[in-house]
């Protein structure tokens, strides 16, 4: 089998060992010896519990008499991936996110069926593990030691439970704000503020949570 063809049947570095091994008529144990290892180590690679280090691989490439950037091309197992710093947010999925006015975050507080596609004004691409998310424009003295004005805030509205120091929208007296959640006896929304005349708020049954921050985007 020629290299194109093995190209197109196999893109994991395992499945790119395994399928030259076969067109070179070889068993996991004649590879094994040819490269210096044992056979279950073999059997890992092909199976994606490891990939093979770099000198390994040129090693395998040499055995299996195929080129050694084709076999490094492959993609790299799940388990060796996932070590990457960047591979849980790379496989979080893509959403296009509403973004709608501060006011009309509101009526998600009143109206848990309220769809925040139908207030939309624009939307923004976010990876996120949550579906349920909205954005808006924030200007707000009252938390700018945390969110510079203009910051693009992006709210997951089906969290309505927020953790001691987490930064959620509430509907305070009908209009939404954006403070600190501080878990008191009561609970109360704290700024983060550099002018000392904003104050907590006070939650009671009157305070409708509308969601807590997933993600803030600095527009320069």
């Amino acid at each position: 089998m020629s290299q194109p063809q093995l190209q197109a049947q196999a893109r994991s570095i395992g499945g790119r060992i395994r399928e030259a091994r076969k067109s070179r008529g070889l068993s996991q144990a004649d590879l094994a010896r040819r490269v210096g290892v044992s056979q279950p180590a073999i059997a890992n690679w092909e199976s994606g519990i490891h990939d093979p280090r770099r000198i390994t691989l040129s090693k395998l490439a040499d055995a299996l008499q195929t080129s050694l950037d084709w076999l490094a091309a492959g993609d790299r197992s799940a388990f060796e991936a996932d070590k990457h710093a960047a591979a849980a947010y790379i496989r979080r999925p893509l959403h296009h996110v509403p973004v709608i006015s501060v006011r009309a975050a509101a009526l998600l507080a009143r109206d848990i069926n309220a769809d925040p596609h139908s207030m939309a004004e624009d939307y923004l691409p976010v990876t996120a593990s949550s579906s349920t998310l909205f954005a808006f424009i924030l200007d707000d003295e009252a938390v700018n030691l945390a969110f510079h004005s203009g910051t693009i805030v992006v709210i997951d509205y089906a969290a309505r439970a927020p953790t001691d120091g987490e930064f959620c929208l509430a509907a305070v007296a009908g209009a939404p704000v954006l403070r600190r959640w501080r878990d008191d006896t009561p609970p109360r929304l704290e700024p983060a503020s550099t002018d000392p005349s904003f104050r907590a708020i006070a939650v009671d049954r009157t305070v409708l949570m509308i969601g807590c921050v997933r993600v803030s985007i600095r527009v320069h």
